[in-house]
């Protein structure tokens, strides 16, 4: 083993573990403490610096999925898409493991060039689990069970309950107050007809939940404590960044290999296409 795989090998090991503390964090209080990417951070930059010092021809490469990891950690918080753990995750991974590691030797033989990347793209594939279990939750209980899962909702547009049965799921108020990582996915809302109770579907990660739920529950007030409300979980995005890291190692990237296929397809059946698109008469 040269020096430059036995750094891959440490690299890979420290993320994992990393991955691991935060996910299990996450999952218990939906935090994670800064000293896990304080620690993971400078050990996965010196590994790479090392890399680079034996093979300076991956330093372009290097500095640009080091450059969009940090970037799109950034975005991820600006636009609300994930919490400050998740950002952090991403960018120490970024500087730990911003190439493929050549140890590695994926099933489905498809490497994408930023590691980080095709972690997190895999990441949030897997996190639509979670919408087609909250789907089947609704259909049961809409199905078999009759429950009137928009009661009190008639004013709602239909794309805003279909969403709805993807992103959330009823239960009482009490449980609510009770379960950490639910938040209110509904509102009420007051027009000239008085108040009435209205879907939200978009909830920020950094919202203060307890303050939100103390807010939302006493407002139920003015439209008669219903027995039931929406709610949507905050999802445990490190875990699934965990998983996605694991499923690039040994698979591949799906996503990456999965165009790549429908392209390599595409042009066998049209010999006539040149770089994936017609050829022009």
């Amino acid at each position: 083993m040269n020096p430059i795989e036995l750094s891959e090998y440490i690299s890979v090991i420290i993320s994992l573990v990393a991955l691991t503390l935060g996910s299990i964090s996450d999952l218990r209080t939906r935090e994670v403490p800064d000293k896990v990417w304080a620690v993971y951070a400078p050990i996965g930059l010196g590994l790479t610096i090392f890399r680079l010092f034996l093979d300076p021809s991956l330093l372009i490469l290097t500095l640009a999925s080091v450059g969009l990891s940090f970037l799109i950690g950034l975005g991820m918080v600006f636009f609300g898409l994930a919490g400050g753990a998740d950002a952090k995750a991403m960018m120490c991974l970024g500087l730990a493991l911003p190439l493929p590691p050549t140890i590695m030797n994926p099933a489905l033989g498809f490497r994408h060039p930023f590691f980080p990347i095709a972690v997190l793209v895999t990441a949030y594939i897997c996190s639509l689990s979670v919408a087609f279990w909250m789907l089947g939750r609704n259909l049961v209980q809409l199905t078999l069970e009759h429950v009137k899962l928009f009661d009190g909702f008639e004013k709602e547009p239909r794309w805003k309950k279909a969403i709805a049965l993807l992103t959330g799921y009823r239960t009482s108020v009490e449980r609510l107050r009770q379960t950490f990582y639910l938040y209110p996915m509904e509102r009420v809302v007051e027009d000239e007809n008085g108040a009435r109770r209205a879907l939200e579907l978009y909830s920020s990660p950094d919202v203060d939940r307890d303050q939100d739920v103390a807010e939302f529950s006493a407002s139920l007030q003015k439209v008669g404590l219903p027995a039931s409300v929406w709610v949507t979980p905050g999802l445990p995005l490190l875990l699934f960044i965990f998983l996605g890291m694991l499923i690039v190692l040994v698979l591949g990237d799906p996503l990456f290999g999965i165009l790549t296929l429908l392209l390599s397809h595409s042009v066998a059946l049209y010999p006539g296409m040149v770089g994936g698109f017609p050829r022009q008469m």
